[in-house]
């Protein structure tokens, strides 16, 4: 979480060479078994989270509800929920939450 943070956090900086391209990034995180195949990554956690970061808007940290469950509780990040959405390949709509890394 701290690295994808960091990482929104250099793209708006005043010194980042390309601020005022437009260029932005989103991202979707969860955690869960990975199954890896030489250089590939396989796995439910793998769609998941490639779903949920294309829910994700310029500028957004989308994570599941595991993450959520995982990092709230220490309150070292802000977390705003963003619903509950259906995934493709989920059966069950899926808690999202947006990191608010602005405020960090």
């Amino acid at each position: 979480m701290s690295a994808g943070i960091a990482m929104q956090k250099e793209l708006m900086s005043p010194g980042f060479p390309f601020r005022d391209t437009g260029l932005a990034i989103r991202m979707g995180m969860t955690v869960g078994e990975l199954i890896r195949e030489e250089q590939d990554l396989f796995g439910m956690s793998v769609v998941m989270a490639a779903w949920i970061d294309a829910m994700a808007g310029a500028g957004q940290i989308l994570t599941s509800q595991i993450v959520y469950d995982l990092l709230s509780s220490a309150g070292q990040f802000k977390f705003d929920s963003v619903g509950e959405h259906t995934l493709k390949g989920f059966a069950e709509a899926q808690k999202l939450y947006e990191i608010n890394w602005r405020q960090e």
